[in-house]
């Protein structure tokens, strides 16, 4: 993934967080995990920062949103909170194109399921917009 696609995905999710009066930090990493872009909106909590990388991070680690962790953690398998690396919160997406993960977007701002369900219409948004060219 590139870096022109990243700021996509970015513009985007301040566009879903502004529609809904939520100020996120948002964070784009390739399948490897490697941060490729970040910002954080005015007034945006300080703490955001990192939560935004690590739940991309988590996405693209565990294949999967990471909501999906949250709420096997709430629903008893505590076996998630012991995963390395794991921010099992949601608001983390992993970018698929062609059945393959070429990324994830992180954000943070708001509570669990606002976060979730933020990035989760980002990734869709973009990935239909672009007709899933992320390259």
């Amino acid at each position: 993934m590139d870096l022109g696609t990243s700021l996509t995905f970015i513009d985007q999710a301040k566009k879903a967080a502004t529609a809904v009066h939520a100020r996120i930090a948002v964070a784009i990493v390739d399948a490897g995990g490697n941060l490729i872009a970040f910002q954080k909106m005015d007034g945006t909590q300080l703490g955001s920062i990192e939560l935004a990388l690590r739940k991309a991070k988590t996405a693209v680690s565990f294949a999967r949103p990471t909501a999906d962790l949250e709420h096997a953690l709430n629903s008893g398998n505590y076996m998630i909170a012991t995963l390395p690396n794991a921010l099992p919160a949601g608001g983390g997406y992993p970018i698929v194109v062609n059945n393959e993960i070429v990324g994830a977007l992180g954000l943070s701002g708001g509570e669990g399921e606002t976060d979730a369900r933020l990035a989760q219409s980002t990734v869709n948004t973009v990935l239909q917009a672009t007709k899933a060219k992320v390259y």
